[in-house]
């Protein structure tokens, strides 16, 4: 009978030289791959980074060359209208110095040879000056037509050029224009240039400054090139350009053309040059000299890209001769390394070899570890992660043994790393979430857990909210009290899903709104009370402030409509108080025959109703009737809706609106009499433009409003309460300032007076839309500005800034 250590010693040594040569065999085979494979990617890496490099840059110049195609012509409108308002400034200032000094004619020559001499900023502009009669006093680039009449000449498409340069002389003063002009001579080119001229109202003259389009692109490409010429790539690189007739504008043939030999080699790398730039740029490999033969030869990487406009190609070189040489290199080192790593494989095998021998002179030893590590393993009991070591087990039946030892473990290590998972994945879910969570203490009725949504609701620590009662956020106001709070507590604890909305307060004390849902849950083993609150302070805001809109839109129709039934009463009571008047006067003929027939003596009546001061009372009756129709007809005016359409209006008269208004006004709650507070206008009577009378008078009276309610919550009364009216006006806008000499607005508040639902006031007093609505108003319907200024103790000044012209 064979022994156990004879058989598995022999299969043992078996084993270990099979596996040496079958591992030695795959560890050579992939020592080999590798080195192949990084030979590749050191290739791909250096050629494809030389690549990208020629890509990137010249896609950078692309970038820039269209950039300068595209603001060229405004830069050359810019520079142009910048010199004919330098030629007015001259001219102006000349005119002003020597007009009570000199005569006409040599102030006017004078001012003529300012301008020629005046300095330009490049070659390509010319100034002109022409008489609105068409006589050309100035032509710096026709000085053949000087004091002659040129409103005859025309341009290649039969238009009078001068005449169309006068006539907008005349309608808008000043302004650019494009002519068409053609060179005398057999050749006749044309030339399209962009002209501004400006009207000079004391001799006037049309003065005016133009540049040729092809003197700009001309003046562009020489640009283009200059700058193209300061660029290095590297040691060994450049950019070259070229135009698509072969002729090299930069590079080291500069100024030749390939194209003309058409054997060469450089024309024949310069035809495929031109192709790919016509197709849109690409790659090309060549061997230089390719253009110039003093070169010497060396492999080359080129990337050329096209300028459409202008039939132009450009492109970079890079030398690749040099990359070769390193990438050689590279494969020397990555050789080497392999040889090492073979080296030490071959030293490894044979000490593995040694090791083997010395195993299986060990076998006996092996067995008895093996009869040892299962003893050692249910010593160690249930709670040691530590498992047998099979690579110690040399028998199948062990090693079964150890197999199902060890998957008992693996499911307890894996049991218990999933629990800690399901823990760790709680967690973040439970801080991540936007709804503040609290998890409270049933018994103890105090949070034991909060997320961090929840801290930041309530502005606390985690160490202040563990451990704190739900009455210490609570605001605690009819019906949201603690009465009420113990009774949902109750259904919650019965199982149901409680869901409610209660107002609380964060550590500051300032009140908001949550919408709640509590119900009990099992967390840990234990019952406990989950609470998840959402903020929805906005959501009751803006349910308030529809139900006012709702009472406004109500209490502003029945407006409307009591003031038309109001109306007809008041007509008749001043229609029969002014018949009383007239049928009493002894100056109306037709009173007094019907007075001489009953008997009456007209003047002693006015007389006897002057003294009893009963003309008084009818003229009393009629001022008040007045009165009310106005007010009535501001009611009716300031209720109809606003239908937003812009119409040419006067502000001063909007603002006196406004006023009217604002002194006819009338609310039970409001603290301040209108009457008692001194108006004061400093108008400067700006000129009628486009507005929205509506809206703008809106605007006017919330301002005026808040004004008045500052002035009546103002401590200081030996002060005249008062509020100054401006308007003033520049070039562009009308400006309107309201300005009262109120308690004035903490700095606090003022950077969000503008914001919407924000007001200082009491509950009920406002609903923090005003001035958000205002700003509105000005800044998106009118596009104008509206900005606050004020000092504490002396009062706020807001100024509104309308443009005359708005789209």
């Amino acid at each position: 009978m064979k022994s156990i250590a004879s058989t598995l010693s022999r299969y043992m040594l078996a084993f270990c030289f099979a596996s040496i040569l079958l591992f030695g065999g795959m560890i050579l085979y992939f020592l080999i791959s590798n080195y192949q494979k990084d030979c590749a990617e050191t290739e791909k890496f250096h050629m494809g980074n030389a690549k990208d490099t020629l890509k990137t840059e010249l896609f950078r110049i692309q970038d820039y060359i269209n950039f300068n195609i595209s603001t060229a012509n405004t830069v050359a409108a810019h520079s142009i209208k910048a010199e004919v308002n330098k030629a007015e400034e001259v001219a102006t200032h000349l005119f002003n110095t020597y007009k009570d000094s000199m005569s006409e004619t040599e102030l006017k020559q004078l001012i003529k040879e300012a301008l020629r001499n005046l300095t330009r900023k490049n070659k390509i502009d010319y100034t002109f000056i022409l008489e609105m009669e068409g006589t050309q006093i100035l032509s710096s680039n026709h000085p053949e037509l000087e004091q002659t009449n040129v409103l005859s000449l025309q341009g290649p498409d039969g238009s009078f050029i001068n005449k169309a340069i006068i006539a907008l002389a005349v309608s808008q003063k000043e302004g650019f224009i494009n002519q068409n002009w053609s060179e005398s001579g057999p050749k006749k080119n044309t030339h399209t240039q962009l002209e501004y001229i400006k009207h000079f109202a004391p001799f006037n003259w049309v003065i005016g400054t133009g540049q040729d389009y092809k003197a700009i692109t001309r003046e562009t490409k020489k640009d283009v090139l200059k700058r193209l010429s300061k660029i290095r790539l590297s040691r060994d690189g450049y950019i070259f350009a070229g135009s698509y007739d072969g002729t090299v504008l930069l590079g080291p043939a500069k100024g030749q053309n390939p194209l003309k030999d058409h054997r060469s080699k450089a024309s024949q790398i310069m035809s495929e040059l031109i192709q790919k730039a016509k197709a849109g740029g690409g790659f090309l490999s060549n061997t230089t000299p390719s253009i110039d033969s003093n070169f010497k030869s060396v492999k080359k990487l080129s990337y050329c890209l096209p300028v459409k406009e202008w039939e132009w190609y450009f492109g970079a070189e890079s030398n690749v001769t040099l990359l070769e040489t390193t990438l050689q290199e590279k494969h020397e080192q990555l050789f080497e390394v392999l040889l090492i790593k073979i080296s030490a494989t071959c030293v490894l095998f044979i000490f593995l070899s040694f090791v083997a021998f010395f195993f299986t002179d060990k076998f006996k030893k092996l067995l008895t570890s093996n009869f040892d590590s299962f003893e050692s393993f249910f010593r160690k009991g249930t709670d040691s992660p530590v498992k047998i070591d099979r690579s110690q087990i040399a028998f199948k039946e062990f090693d079964q043994m150890a197999i199902l030892a060890n998957t008992m473990i693996d499911s307890r290590e894996s049991a218990r790393k999933d629990l800690l998972k399901s823990e760790i994945t709680y967690r973040e879910i439970f801080n991540s979430t936007k709804e503040a969570i609290g998890v409270l203490d049933i018994e103890k009725r105090v949070f034991i857990d909060v997320n961090q949504a929840f801290l930041d609701f309530f502005g606390l620590d985690r160490m202040d909210a563990l451990g704190m009662s739900p009455e210490k956020i609570s605001f605690n106001t009819p019906p949201y009290d603690n009465k009420y709070a113990g009774e949902l507590f109750k259904k919650a604890l019965l199982g149901e899903a409680v869901h409610f909305e209660w107002m609380v307060k964060d550590a500051q004390g300032k009140p908001f709104w949550t919408d709640n849902l509590a119900r009990v849950a099992t967390i840990g083993g234990q019952r406990r009370l989950l609470i998840v609150m959402r903020d929805i302070t906005e959501r009751k805001k803006m349910q308030e402030i529809m139900i006012q809109t709702e009472k406004m839109m109500s209490v502003g129709g029945l407006a409307a409509g009591m003031a038309h039934e109001i109306n007809n009463p008041l007509g008749v009571i001043l229609q029969v108080s002014q018949n009383i008047i007239r049928r009493t006067s002894p100056e109306l003929p037709g009173n007094i025959p019907t007075a001489d027939e009953c008997g009456v003596d007209l003047i002693k009546l006015q007389d006897y109703m002057e003294k009893r001061g009963i003309n008084y009372y009818l003229a009393s009756i009629q001022e008040a009737g007045a009165r009310a129709a106005a007010i009535v007809k501001s009611m009716l005016d300031f209720s109809r809706k606003s239908n937003s359409a812009k119409s040419s209006g006067n502000i001063e008269t909007a603002l006196e609106n406004a006023l009217s208004l604002a002194s006819n006004d009338y609310d039970l709650k409001k603290q301040y009499d209108f009457k008692k507070i001194k108006i004061i206008r400093e108008y400067k009577n700006p000129p009628p433009f486009n507005f929205t009378e509506m809206e703008i008078g809106q605007v006017f009276l919330n301002l005026i409003k808040n004004a008045a309610q500052a002035l009546s919550e103002n401590l200081n009364k030996t002060e005249l309460p008062t509020i100054t009216i401006r308007t003033f006006v520049d070039n562009s806008s009308v400006h309107i300032e309201i300005e009262d000499n109120g308690p004035g607005i903490p700095n606090r508040h003022l950077k969000r007076v503008f914001e919407p639902f924000y007001s200082t006031k009491g509950p009920g007093a406002g609903t923090g839309l005003g001035l958000s609505v205002s700003y509105f108003i000005v800044a998106h319907n009118h596009g104008g500005t509206i900005k606050v200024d004020s000092n504490l103790g002396e009062g706020t000044r807001f100024t509104i800034t309308l443009p005359f012209f708005t789209n």
